[in-house]
């Protein structure tokens, strides 16, 4: 209601009362900052004004200097009414006593306009309506669960020990949901709010303007002044104007004098051109750009322009080269003492090394790259996930450098289920307005991929670029089924064929793995018929755009423990070849293997023992380098907490 009372807070704490509408207004105008705390009644705690629903409108126009059409406030008729009422003891019952907020908390108003150059007219500076009474932070808005899955799911779950992990779940519910696990490496890790910087008060006690000193008149306005007292014959007001101009003069000339003798000369003159910065921080050379004289009416022609010869390109890597089986090349190494287990371990290549990207606990992400040969880390990145725990920690390659991105599920983000995708530069796939969609990386603005049809929650989204030309393909969980698709294009991504959905055995199926190797995409995932029988891996691959091949089971090679296989990983080897990595064996005591295929989907080569005997491992995700050098990770259980484990793998050119 546009006449309910609320209430917001100076930076110097003090509180005032004030209607909906005025408070709009207020924002509108730019009374007051976009992120002032405001309160009403029934609330617990203070929201900032940009993030209440009501009141967004208000706060983003003000952030962006814009003021919408908004007409002025009413009379304050409400309030007087109801003073009169209590007043003459009419038919109303006496109000009730005014709950009291809680103390609103510090802040720094954010600005709500740009800077303008031309003066400030009198009394155009901010004012506050004298009879605006205050507001206070809302307390947040009630948490929508979104596509939570059905507690029916997940009543069997607790039965049965040997259900897989569902960690890659965008949203799971109470019961189904692992709980932040603690370890004696963390300490305080998930124990409570993550640290926050601190608040510094603003020192202006007063949103008034008029208390500010007048602004000065535009400084060509008084070199003109200037000029005309010379030219008068007076002395200038400001002798500091003319000396700066008098400097600008003489070092245009003196530039003009050095083009003409070069140009005499027959020599272009050159820019010399320092190390600097590049966006990514790094620092990067360019090319002296080479200037030619402009003096050509000194001289009979011209000097020639040189330029530098043209950059060569370095040749996109051959991914039609089938690379040949993988084998062993060392041992596991430790490269993370401690892992937060519901984030995993991701894996991908990157220039001369392979990337490992997972969690530390539940707020802090870790990307190392580490020399597939050695398994020595050669770098470390960290990363904040904001706005929730980590779900999945991915290392990626931005503007030529590694960065690690923690994908959460924001409760109030445009995307549910938010997931990068490791393109050049990366982008984003999540669900929005039950479809599947696609962004730029961080962005707020999506288009649709795939509609989605029927219930239940989409689930380990997950997607990787397209071995062959531009596009990604993509897959995920829902209702007890799979589902793949591809998209195509470069910048822009459009549907590329329908969304394929690959039914299970059973009612439940685990995480779907997917991959890209020349022409085909590949996906693998868990499945059962029921709860008495055992997991096994089923795969199938399609062509961009195509459908799927009926699905057919991993047969496991001899030599493992032989049961429960679960948890697949997939790596591209080239030209349909692809390398296939599990976890198998009875609760307690898994163990992570791996074998490669053909491209019609035959096994290649002897299966490859990744874990070491005497470990619990599982979750392995694997990667190959284009030499067809790389590793396979994994969690290892180490008492209470999990450890990050590499194996370096070698898959000899065909």
């Amino acid at each position: 209601m546009s006449n309910d009372l609320w209430r917001w807070a100076a930076p110097d704490g003090q509180q005032r009362r004030v209607r909906l509408d005025e408070l709009r207004a207020a924002l509108a105008e730019g009374a007051i900052a976009p992120n002032t705390p405001v309160w009403r009644s029934g609330w617990k705690a203070w929201q900032p004004a940009h993030e209440v629903p009501e009141l967004a409108s208000g706060a983003v126009a003000a952030a962006n200097g814009v003021v919408p059409n908004i007409p002025p406030p009413p009379l304050a008729m409400v309030a007087v009414q109801h003073e009169f009422e209590a007043k003459s003891g009419g038919s109303f019952a006496p109000p009730a006593p005014e709950e009291e907020p809680p103390p609103p908390p510090a802040f720094v108003p954010a600005p709500t306009k740009a800077t303008s150059i031309a003066p400030a007219a009198p009394g155009s500076g901010p004012q506050l309506p004298s009879n605006l009474p205050t507001a206070i932070g809302l307390p947040p808005p009630p948490e929508m669960a979104a596509m939570v899955a059905s507690a029916k799911a997940n009543a069997a779950n607790k039965a049965d020990p040997m259900i897989e992990e569902l960690s890659g779940s965008m949203l799971l519910d109470a019961e189904s949901s692992p709980g932040p696990v603690k370890s004696p490496f963390d300490v305080g890790a998930g124990g409570g709010p993550p640290p926050t910087d601190p608040v510094i008060r603003d020192q202006r006690d007063s949103l008034d303007d008029a208390a500010l000193p007048p602004m000065r008149r535009p400084g060509l306005t008084l070199l003109l002044e200037d000029l005309q007292e010379i030219r008068a014959g007076r002395q200038p007001r400001n002798k500091l104007l003319i000396g700066v101009l008098a400097i600008l003069v003489l070092s245009v000339f003196i530039s003009l004098l050095a083009l003409v003798v070069s140009a005499i000369r027959g020599k272009p003159s050159e820019i010399a051109t320092s190390p600097s910065s590049t966006p990514s921080g790094s620092a990067g050379t360019s090319d002296p750009p080479s200037t030619t004289a402009a003096a050509a009416a000194t001289t009979s022609a011209p000097p020639a322009v040189t330029s530098a010869p043209p950059k060569e390109e370095p040749p996109p890597p051959d991914t039609s080269a089938a690379l040949g089986d993988c084998k062993l090349a060392g041992d596991a190494h430790v490269v993370g003492p401690r892992a937060f287990l519901p984030g995993g371990v991701e894996a991908a290549p990157v220039p001369g090394a392979i990337a490992l990207g997972f969690a530390i606990n539940p707020r802090d992400g870790v990307a190392v790259s580490v020399d597939p040969a050695t398994i020595n880390i050669t770098s470390t990145v960290r990363g904040r996930a904001l706005g929730g725990d980590a779900r999945r920690v991915s290392p990626v390659m931005m503007q030529g450098k590694l960065a690690v991105v923690a994908d959460v599920d924001r409760k109030m983000d445009k995307l549910l289920g938010r997931r990068v995708v490791a393109t050049s530069p990366p982008l984003d796939v999540g669900v929005a307005e039950n479809a599947i969609v696609w962004a730029p990386h961080g962005s707020g603005s999506w288009a649709k991929l795939f509609n989605l049809e029927g219930e239940g929650p989409v689930e380990a989204l997950r997607a990787v670029p397209l071995a062959q030309g531009k596009g990604i393909a993509l897959a995920f969980r829902r209702s007890g089924a799979v589902f793949v698709g591809t998209a195509k294009g470069d910048s822009v991504l459009s549907p590329d064929g329908s969304l394929a959905r690959i039914a299970g055995l059973g009612p439940q199926v685990g995480s779907p793995a997917i991959t890209s190797s020349g022409e085909s995409v590949i996906v693998a995932w868990a499945d059962r018929g029921g709860a008495p029988d055992p997991w096994q891996v089923r795969w199938t691959k399609l062509a961009p755009g195509g459908a799927p091949a009926p699905p057919k089971e991993l047969a496991l090679p001899d030599g493992g423990l032989g049961t429960q296989a679960m948890s697949p990983s997939l790596a591209g080897l080239g030209g349909g070849r692809w390398l296939v990595a599990w976890t198998e064996g009875p609760v307690s005591n898994h163990q992570v293997r791996a074998l490669t295929m053909s491209a019609e989907g035959a096994p290649s080569g002897e299966a490859l023992s990744i874990s070491p005997a005497g470990i619990n491992a599982g979750q392995p995700q694997a990667a190959i380098g284009a030499d067809g050098k790389g590793v396979v990770a994994f969690l290892a259980a180490k008492g209470r907490i999990s450890e990050v484990h590499a194996t370096p793998v070698s898959c000899s050119g065909k």
